[in-house]
């Protein structure tokens, strides 16, 4: 007998689970990530954040066990395309750690084929593909020739996904080289930076690949997709027209320069950009206080994860009186407003 699901009381400590991660309480983040799957045991994304969190904790058996979880929840899921991608992922390079090579490489042959062009996908499988079990011999008394043996032993691995690509003032067109594909049986999501395909054959396979994350960003609300006799053709509305596309995706290299240059929290939604445009735009600032800013766009830019948010915590929550580099105090609780000499700080009320 399956066990029941409350998915509001799931999602509630979900919400909380996300709370406490962020906020490094790990061990709290586990128990509650792990009150949310014994409420809803049917969402991948509930293992996937458990796996993520156990990993933190160094606990590597049971995130690979939960990322394997979530593959299997999210798998055949055109809307979950991303999720399953990285539980793949993640799975395949957590077995790889601990020596389970051959479940490593089933789940990196299947991320392969969602996105081909993932750097860090394809170094692990050349990595790891050698240290597989090799392929047992044929024993002596059977007839069937070795290399047949062998081969029909060996898993099918299916062929990537053929595409190609060119651009117009407006579009990128994205050709998938796909055939009698149904007209119902594709479906196409479209984000600001990614875009992923998922076909249903006639044979009763599913055929899935994703371009994450674009070059560029795109106008989901203007792409489109067609469904033709040898390919389905998918338009990509360009958000900036003009712009000229010279990769279809970013290279790792980009994705790691863009990471460094990305000035924001996501829970919070603070940007350091935007919080150096509002004082400009506020006040003019003199050239020592421009350099002061500056330096501290520079300190933001080559700090590490734990420097960034303890600035971003400490500038948000002081109201822009306090700057701190120094994660493991500011943690600790809210940072207090600290007006300069000579003033005091009121509050604002409606």
């Amino acid at each position: 007998m399956s066990t029941p699901t409350n998915k509001k009381t799931a999602n509630i400590f979900f919400q909380q689970a996300n709370e406490a991660y962020f906020d490094d309480e790990f061990e709290q983040a586990e128990s509650l990530y792990t009150q949310a799957i014994a409420s809803d045991h049917t969402v991948g994304d509930y293992y996937l954040k458990r796996a993520q969190v156990r990993h933190k904790l160094g606990n590597l058996a049971d995130a690979a066990t939960d990322a394997q979880k979530a593959t299997a929840l999210t798998a055949n899921k055109a809307d979950l395309l991303r999720q399953y991608f990285k539980s793949l992922y993640l799975h395949g390079k957590w077995a790889t750690q601990l020596k389970q090579y051959d479940e490593a490489v089933e789940s990196l042959r299947k991320a392969a084929l969602i996105n081909p062009s993932h750097e860090e996908v394809k170094q692990l499988l050349q990595e790891v593909e050698p240290l597989t079990t090799p392929v047992p011999e044929p024993v002596a008394e059977t007839k069937v020739d070795s290399t047949t043996k062998v081969a029909a032993a060996a898993a099918p691995v299916r062929p990537k996904i053929r595409h190609e690509w060119y651009q117009t003032e407006d579009y990128v067109i994205l050709e998938v080289f796909i055939k009698r594909v149904q007209k119902d049986a594709a479906t196409v999501e479209f984000e600001e930076k990614s875009v992923s395909l998922s076909v249903k054959m006639p044979t009763g396979s599913e055929n899935n690949c994703m371009f994450d994350p674009l070059l560029h960003k795109i106008a989901p609300e203007g792409s489109s997709f067609e469904i033709l006799s040898t390919k389905i053709e998918i338009r990509l509305k360009k958000a900036v027209p003009g712009q000229k596309w010279d990769h279809l995706e970013e290279s790792e290299a980009q994705q790691a320069a863009n990471s460094n240059l990305t000035l924001s929290n996501s829970r919070k939604g603070v940007s350091w950009d935007a919080i150096a445009a509002d004082a400009e735009k506020e006040t003019k600032l003199n050239p020592s206080e421009q350099g002061i800013n500056e330096l501290f766009q520079s300190i933001y830019k080559d700090a590490d994860e734990d420097t960034r948010r303890a600035m971003l915590k400490s500038y948000t929550e002081s109201n822009g009186t306090a700057l701190s580099t120094d994660w493991k105090s500011v943690k600790k609780g809210p940072v207090e407003t600290v007006p300069p000499v000579d003033t005091y700080a009121k509050s604002y009320k409606n």
